[in-house]
């Protein structure tokens, strides 16, 4: 393949000599929003095409230095202008070339660029040409393997020093003495009865027999006695205490995660919440769903000690 030797030219002799071009040139529609072109690393399956017209400026700006004297046309003479810049080529087309014509053109980037090199397909289309042609490059792959290997490593390093702390974490009355939430009066509890002190929406696939409301300093949680009339297992996976005045407590967790399944014996459901004494006072409406479905159970009229 013959090199077209180039000469670089300031841009505003360039686009003097474009000015001065045949006035008899097609009308062109520009096509300024075509998106940008990203050569990968390895190359790519497709050879990019751009369009041009007879007489008309492309301009491919490059996210890399080219090589000057890198730029390499099939045949010469077929280009009135081709300016190689720092990080840019400017072409304007012949006005002898005939629609349709595909003219091979190849780039080359300074030393250490990956990838070294770039084909393009120029399409002749005296209608329509690509005034600008942003072309990316792509990251090179052991760059890109070495950044997720050391995000995954972070991500790594901090579930285990979360679970350094946990394991570091006391349960039980000592858990909540070293968390400060143990008040003088310990935990309180209160235990409520179906129908009696609490209602249930008819219809729901889990039947709440009991329930067991407790406070220490700072948290609340409610017990549930359930049972599963439902024909296909069913599992808590999210909860939401909302109390009078639209009160809503923050929940911290549901347990246990394990599917009810159907016509079992009562299990427990236990849910969770931060409170301030303050907020956890009056009557709340509890709601259970599982995941990726609207709440299934409502427990009304929740209360604690």
């Amino acid at each position: 393949m013959p090199a077209l030797f180039l000469s670089v030219v300031p841009l505003f002799v360039l686009l003097a000599g474009v000015a001065a071009a045949q006035p008899s040139t097609p009308p062109v529609t520009a096509d300024d929003a075509r998106h940008t072109v990203v050569l990968g690393v390895m190359g790519q399956r497709a050879v990019p095409e751009l369009r041009i017209s007879p007489g008309v400026l492309t301009a491919l700006l490059f996210g890399s230095p080219l090589k000057l004297a890198g730029v390499e046309l099939e045949e010469q003479g077929l280009l009135a202008r081709m300016t190689v810049l720092d990080d840019a080529l400017l072409l304007v087309p012949s006005n002898s070339l005939n629609a349709g014509r595909i003219l091979r053109l190849k780039v080359r980037f300074v030393d250490g660029v990956v990838p070294a090199s770039a084909d393009f397909l120029l399409v002749v289309d005296p209608l329509q040409a690509e005034h600008q042609v942003n072309v990316e490059l792509q990251q090179p792959m052991a760059d890109a393997c070495k950044q997720a290997v050391e995000e995954e490593r972070a991500k790594t390093q901090e579930c285990r020093a979360e679970l350094e702390w946990m394991r570091k974490r006391p349960d039980g009355l000592t858990g909540l003495i070293a968390n400060g939430q143990l008040a003088d009066k310990g935990v309180t509890a209160r235990r409520a009865l179906r129908e009696k002190d609490f209602t249930q929406r008819p219809g729901e696939p889990i039947l709440i027999t009991e329930t067991m409301s407790y406070r220490a300093r700072g948290l609340v949680a409610v017990e549930l006695k359930a049972k599963n009339y439902s024909s296909r297992p069913w599992a808590a996976a999210g909860a939401q205490l909302v109390g009078e005045g639209g009160v809503r407590l923050k929940v911290l967790r549901v347990w246990p995660l394990e599917p009810i399944p159907p016509g079992s014996e009562r299990r427990r459901v236990v849910v969770e919440a931060e409170a301030a004494e303050t907020e956890a006072r009056g009557r709340f409406a509890l709601l259970l769903w599982q995941d990726g479905e609207p709440p299934s159970v409502s427990v009304e009229g929740v209360t604690f000690p």
